[in-house]
């Protein structure tokens, strides 16, 4: 141990005998670099505040903000979102002016202005009419040339109309837990919503969508706030709807049904080939009694025999119960029998 410490000892001893050979970092040179260093920046420093007392010419763009616009009247297509000036001025001016204009954007009272028509739904306002309030906001800078010259605007009728909200379920396999199922509709809060806009645009709408609904495992009634789909120009009366999702066990049944043969001239008869499909379908637990009062009903029809000449028809189900899913048959054609009475 006591030997451990005289090594330690004998190093730091060595190191102070030879700490003339280190490098010293104030050395007369390294002094002499900081203080060439330091005058180069005042220097920079006095070079960058004359320059800015200089004048120039150059281009700043200069963010504009749109309102008022007229009444009953809505907007419709692109609308520049900023101006394009070429300003003359002394450099410290330009350089406020470019520090302000992300803050401080220009707002366009369209309604103040007198629009000049270019038919019936499209007016246009020249820039330059707006060359003394930009002026006044870049105090001290001469605005040569403004782009573009012409703002253009297209209006529209401004419509309102009332549509349904039609929810959207991003079903996949494991949306619902093992042997459960959706059991009847959606219950939608509110149903419909009012929506306003151009008239083009409302009128190829008949639905407002609700964003995708993504779940996973419901294995009882859900109830979520879901967002409606917004659409590009259109101001709808709320943003949000509460979606009541009913779920519900399910069994799986597979019965055999006599099929019926529908449409049949009186002279003739009909017989299926074989007599009986066999069906399965899907239905939630609290629905099965309903089975019995709705029963099911498979039949060919002579037409579908007349219109495609073919040996085999297709087997359909008549009045299908909104309350059962998932409808197989097999088979799903089947051959047929015709004579006379």
């Amino acid at each position: 141990m006591n030997s451990e410490k005289n090594r330690k000892a004998g190093r730091i001893r060595d190191l102070w005998r030879n700490r003339k050979l280190l490098p010293d970092k104030w050395s007369p040179y390294n002094q002499k670099l900081v203080i060439f260093l330091f005058f180069i920046v005042i220097s920079a420093g006095f070079w960058y505040i004359r320059a800015l007392g200089e004048e120039y010419e150059t281009v700043v763009d200069y963010p504009v903000r749109y309102s008022n616009f007229p009444e009953g009247k809505v907007l419709i297509g692109e609308v520049p979102g900023k101006l394009t000036l070429r300003v003359r001025s002394n450099g410290f001016n330009i350089l406020k002016s470019r520090l302000n204009l992300n803050i401080i954007p220009l707002k366009f009272d369209v309604n103040s202005y007198s629009l000049n028509s270019l038919g019936i739904d499209t007016f246009f306002i020249l820039t330059e009419t707006v060359t003394n309030i930009l002026s006044e906001e870049l105090n001290q800078v001469q605005i040569l040339d403004i782009e573009p010259d012409t703002l253009f605007f297209r209006f529209s009728e401004l419509r309102v109309k009332k549509v349904a909200v039609k929810p959207i379920l991003n079903l996949n396999e494991k949306f619902f837990h093992a042997q459960y199922m959706q059991n009847g509709e959606i219950d939608v809060q509110p149903d419909s919503v009012i929506i306003s806009g151009p008239s083009t645009l409302l009128n190829s709408m008949t639905f407002a969508h609700t964003e995708p609904v993504r779940l996973s495992n419901l294995s009882d009634t859900a109830e979520i706030t879901c967002n409606i789909q917004l659409v590009d120009g259109i101001i709808f009366s709320q943003e949000k709807v509460k979606l009541i999702i009913p779920v519900d066990k399910f069994t799986e049944v597979e019965e055999a049904l006599p099929v019926v043969s529908v449409n049949v001239p009186d002279s003739l008869q009909m017989i299926a080939i074989p007599g009986q499909v066999q069906v399965t379908y899907r239905i939630c637990m609290s629905n099965y009694s309903k089975i019995s009062a709705n029963p099911l009903l498979m039949f060919i029809d002579y037409n579908d025999v007349v219109t495609s000449q073919q040996q085999r028809v297709p087997v359909m189900l008549s009045d299908t119960p909104q309350f059962i899913s998932n409808i197989r048959l097999n088979p799903e054609l089947i051959e047929f029998l015709i004579r006379r009475k």
